[in-house]
C-alpha cells in the first residue's frame, strides 16, 4: 500500500504599513535692508553787516534812511545861507572898509579851528554766525528676510493588508497493489 499525504501549500504576504513624511517646503521673502538715509551738508552763514556798519559800511537801504532826509535839510540850509550871503553882499559889498566875502571866510576858518572834536568809542558788534550742523535724513528700510516653512501635520500613510493564500499542493492518495508472483496488480 502506498499512501500519499496531502500537502497544503501556503503563500503569505505580510501586511505593510507605509508612512512617508512630506518634506517641509521652505519659502523666503528676501528683501535686503536698504539705507535711504543721507547726510546733509553743513553750512555756515555769517552776517557781518552789523560790525561792518559800525565801521561805516552801509547798504543802500540804511544809507537812504540815514542821509535821505538829511539831504533835504542840508539843501534848505544851504539855500537859506546863500540867500543870506547874497543879501549880505548886496547890503555890505559896496561900503568902504567892508569885505563880506573875506569876513565870512575868516569866520568859517576860525570856527573850524576852534571847533571841539569829540571822539566816541562804541562797541563794535560781533558778526552773527549761524551754523547748520550735519544731520542724517531719510528712512532706513530694515528689509524682510522672513522664512515660511510649510509642513504637513500628518504623514502620508498607506496600509496594504496582509494576505494568506492556501492551496493544495499535493492531493492525498492511497494506492494499493496486490502482488502475485512477479507482478504487481493495481487494486
Amino acid at each position: 500500500m502506498r499512501i500519499t499525504q496531502p500537502i497544503i501549500g501556503m503563500h503569505t504576504r505580510l501586511g505593510k504599513l507605509e508612512a512617508h513624511s512630506t518634506p517641509a517646503k521652505l519659502h523666503t521673502e528676501n528683501r535686503q535692508a536698504r539705507s535711504h538715509a543721507h547726510w546733509t551738508q553743513p553750512s555756515v552763514e555769517i552776517d557781518q553787516y552789523p560790525s561792518r556798519h559800525a565801521y561805516g559800511f552801509t547798504n543802500h537801504t540804511d544809507f537812504a534812511k540815514q542821509y535821505g532826509q538829511q539831504g533835504y535839510r542840508d539843501l534848505q540850509q544851504t539855500t537859506s545861507r546863500w540867500t543870506q550871503e547874497a543879501w549880505d553882499n548886496i547890503d555890505n559889498g559896496g561900503r568902504p572898509g567892508q569885505n563880506p566875502v573875506e569876513d565870512r571866510y575868516d569866520q568859517k576858518l576860525s570856527q573850524e579851528i576852534s571847533r571841539q572834536r569829540i571822539l566816541v568809542a562804541s562797541h563794535i558788534p560781533a558778526p552773527v554766525i549761524h551754523f547748520t550742523p550735519v544731520k542724517a535724513e531719510g528712512q532706513v528700510d530694515p528689509g524682510d528676510v522672513t522664512e515660511h516653512i510649510d509642513t504637513e501635520a500628518f504623514a502620508v500613510t498607506h496600509f496594504t493588508p496582509g494576505q494568506v493564500e492556501t492551496y493544495l499542493k499535493q492531493k492525498p492518495d492511497v494506492r494499493r497493489w496486490v502482488t502475485e508472483g512477479k507482478y504487481d496488480i493495481y487494486a
